[in-house]
């Protein structure tokens, strides 16, 4: 296992290809660690003991292949793909939450693996063309990710799961689940929990931090970036926070405060419309459109705040929301009904999911005891068809593409489903990092130890004095200014969204209303003019999905799946 055999450049990097039976696997960078049963790529972490993994010990490697892979998963954590032999042939396994893409090409009798396009497009393999179908998809389910890609042939292995390959074909299987961790008569005490989510944080943020080196942290003064900026408070870490003209997306007080109380000084930064560049797609390299046109101008900023202070990594709060149950529902009520029946606990949920959401009491319970029927019990990504044509809406279909963690078992309670539908959604996050940036992006609070810790917690457990993430919150509150722990605002890119839409006017009415999603009929091109008219008032949600087609489209004028 492991014989390489060639080596080329790329974008300054050396590849090496590795030539086993039916696959080929082609790696950016550092050679792959060799173990007994094959191969592992990218960075592997131990949950005994804090820190990479440079070497498998001889026990560890018997129990991987012995297991096919499950020990890896359950043992361990991090970024990595393995590429493992097997009685039965070879096996990809790619990590549970793990952040390296796994992108394949079955082309009997070899199956070709990459992080990303540009390299699967040195096989020779390329061109690929556009999947229009997934392109409807991707519009309807903007935040969804799963085995499929916009670009035919190509496809990406979900995290979690074991790629089979054969003459004959490619098989999935997944060897971990979010579902797994969620039982409900594992309850622990709440003390338990938070013990536990602090202990998760904490060591993730510490592996991960050893691991990239020193971080530049984007901070907002929101719960979740607050959180790391306590974690990092051990560490040699800079704190940036960036701002916009507009009020609204000026969070520099709440930052400041963070960074007072971790003794760290502020880096602040104000984002530049002029700086956007709409016809250029950060999500090139990726097999989807992936990255949001805001986006460019933060990168911007941290490679600059990087460069000035030595930082070798960007680490973000992204997918905080998700991981910490900030369910905006009756579901937790529901949960707790089903769970201990009526009484005094089902009540005091229903009073703090009404106070959170302002809603009468009677309205929290009639929607908590509708969704505790047997019927309501899904679990289901609602599309998203602003702007959208007929046509798009029937390409994209009733239903969202296949994902394993939204087929759930019988009856699950619906807070728990619900919980598994924003961990699902978060995987955007992780599934729009750029493989060959020069500064990688660091997700700690998606690290598969914090998500399992998490997913433990029953649902209702997450409300506290009308606020959510009520668990988070009790972590890290000796850790964070008061002000900041009870903080129930939150920052959002709208008002810098609406700058760009003012700024860039002309640039994307002329390419929306003419460019190729026009051409496919997948937009109401009739609404859109009026839009751009000016004839129609716009709320900032409906900015935000505007330039959700302005990035699609930029994506599909990268032509990232032609041949350079």
């Amino acid at each position: 296992m492991g014989r390489i055999g060639d080596r080329l450049a790329h974008e300054g990097h050396e590849v090496h290809i590795h030539h086993e039976k039916d696959f080929a696997l082609l790696v950016l960078g550092d050679p792959p660690m060799a173990i007994d049963a094959g191969l592992i790529v990218g960075p592997l972490f131990d949950r005994r003991h804090p820190g990479l993994v440079d070497r498998l010990a001889p026990e560890d490697q018997a129990k991987i292949r012995a297991s096919q892979g499950q020990h890896l998963v359950e043992g361990f954590w991090g970024g990595y793909v393995a590429f493992l032999r097997t009685d039965d042939g070879i096996d990809l396994l790619r990590a549970p939450l793990g952040d390296l893409a796994c992108l394949y090409v079955h082309q009997a009798p070899r199956t070709w693996v990459a992080s990303n396009i540009s390299l699967l497009k040195r096989t020779g393999l390329a061109p690929f063309a556009t999947d229009w179908a997934m392109i409807a998809q991707h519009l309807a389910w903007p935040y969804l990710r799963g085995s499929w890609t916009c670009l035919e042939r190509v496809m990406a292995l979900p995290s979690g799961h074991r790629l089979q390959s054969s003459m004959t074909g490619v098989r999935m299987a997944p060897l971990w689940s979010p579902w797994a961790f969620t039982d409900p008569a594992e309850r622990l005490p709440r003390d338990e929990h938070v013990e536990k989510i602090t202990r998760a944080v904490t060591n993730s943020v510490a592996t991960l931090t050893n691991h990239w080196g020193r971080p530049v942290l984007l901070l907002s003064g929101g719960l979740d970036s607050s959180i790391l900026a306590a974690a990092l408070a051990r560490h040699y870490a800079d704190l940036l926070t960036l701002y916009t003209r507009d009020p609204i997306g000026d969070e520099r007080a709440y930052a400041a405060q963070v960074a007072d109380h971790v003794g760290r000084p502020l880096i602040e930064a104000r984002r530049e419309v002029n700086e956007i560049h709409p016809l250029r797609s950060a999500a090139g390299g990726l097999p989807w459109p992936a990255r949001r046109l805001f986006e460019q101008e933060t990168m911007r900023l941290v490679n600059i705040a990087a460069a000035a202070h030595g930082a070798t990594a960007l680490m973000t709060g992204g997918g905080g929301d998700n991981v910490f149950c900030a369910l905006q529902s009756a579901a937790p009520v529901a949960d707790r009904l089903l769970v201990e029946g009526p009484g005094r606990g089902m009540l005091d949920t229903a009073r703090e999911i009404s106070d959170l959401a302002s809603a009468p009491m009677p309205t929290v319970l009639r929607s908590a005891v509708a969704k505790a029927m047997p019927w309501r019990r899904r679990s289901i990504a609602r599309p998203d068809h602003a702007y959208l044509s007929d046509e798009a809406k029937a390409r994209a279909g009733a239903s969202p593409p296949a994902h394993p963690w939204l087929t759930p078992p019988s009856r699950p309670l619906p807070g728990v489903a619900g919980h598994i539908r924003l961990l699902a959604l978060a995987q955007s996050f992780s599934e729009g990092r750029d493989p060959a940036a020069a500064i990688p992006t660091i997700l700690p609070l998606l690290a598969q130890p914090v998500v399992e810790a998490c997913l433990a917690v029953p649902s209702w457990l997450w409300f506290e004095k009308g606020r959510n993430r009520a668990l988070a919150r009790r972590a890290f509150a000796p850790h964070l200014p008061r002000a900041i722990v009870e903080r129930r605002s939150k920052g959002t890119p709208d008002s810098f969204q609406g700058e760009i839409f003012e700024h860039h006017h002309a640039t994307l009415r002329d390419m929306l209303l003419g460019g190729a999603l026009a051409e496919q009929g997948l937009i109401d091109l009739p609404r859109l003019t009026r839009l751009f008219s000016g004839s129609v008032a716009m709320a900032p949600p409906d900015v935000g999905s505007l330039l959700r087609l302005v990035d699609v489209e930029a994506w599909l004028r990268s032509a990232p799946g032609r041949h350079e």
